[in-house]
């Protein structure tokens, strides 16, 4: 049993760690490539290929960590399934030099799979609040879990962003031009918002805004909560 412990809270720690690679790439990678490289194709495919490279470990490690958890195992194997099916579909579409599909059928199926990517990551914040939650787990785990759930938040809620970007192109003040890069920019606008920063994407439209009202809302009652359940102990 300790064991078991063991290896749930190295998943968070894992999964935490990538999480920050992940924001660290999509708040500075694109301004530190432009130190050393114009502003081409090249640099900007650069940018993604780095972005998608802890991408693939991001989808292993949360797997590893969710089949730890006491859930049903089907149903966790059948989101991961989507999970992939749509991480392959989305990141081939979206890679750099690759134009399978376009026009309105790129935006169309980018769109189902930001869907299904949100709902996927839905179900995972679900089966992990479920965990943190629990009576008998260690402080140390809980702590890690809750900063795993925190940021993952964050990614949830890019997806969202994603959404309305493909419906509206200029939905953050930036062009959407479905690719990998304009993912990397709605995960900055996340980030902005569940840190309650002053946002780098003044332009946003509306929608975008409540959303983000949304986002901030509910990190900010779940670190409330999670407070609570911490004192409570």
């Amino acid at each position: 049993m300790t064991e078991i412990k063991t290896h749930k809270t190295n998943y968070f720690k894992a999964v935490v760690f990538i999480q920050i690679i992940l924001i660290l790439e999509a708040l500075l990678l694109e301004d530190i490539v432009k130190v050393f490289l114009p502003v081409t194709e090249m640099s900007k495919a650069i940018c993604e290929v780095l972005f998608i490279i802890p991408t693939i470990a991001y989808m292993y490690y949360l797997y590893k960590l969710v089949r730890s958890f006491d859930n049903n195992t089907k149903t966790v194997n059948a989101i991961f399934v989507m999970l992939f099916i749509t991480f392959i579909v989305g990141g081939t579409i979206a890679s750099p030099g690759v134009h399978l599909l376009e026009g309105m059928h790129r935006r169309i199926l980018l769109f189902i799979v930001q869907i299904c990517l949100f709902g996927a990551f839905c179900k995972i914040i679900y089966y992990t609040l479920l965990e943190i939650f629990e009576d008998d787990i260690q402080i140390n785990e809980r702590l890690w879990g809750c900063t795993c759930l925190f940021l993952m938040i964050a990614i949830a809620f890019t997806s969202l962003y994603d959404i309305v970007s493909l419906v509206y192109p200029h939905a953050i003040g930036l062009t959407h031009e479905m690719r990998m890069l304009d993912y990397m920019h709605n995960l900055s606008y996340s980030i902005n918002v569940i840190g309650a920063l002053d946002t780098a994407y003044p332009n946003a439209i509306p929608m975008i805004q409540h959303i983000s009202i949304i986002e901030a809302a509910w990190s900010h009652i779940f670190a409330l909560v999670l407070v609570g359940r911490l004192l409570s102990k």
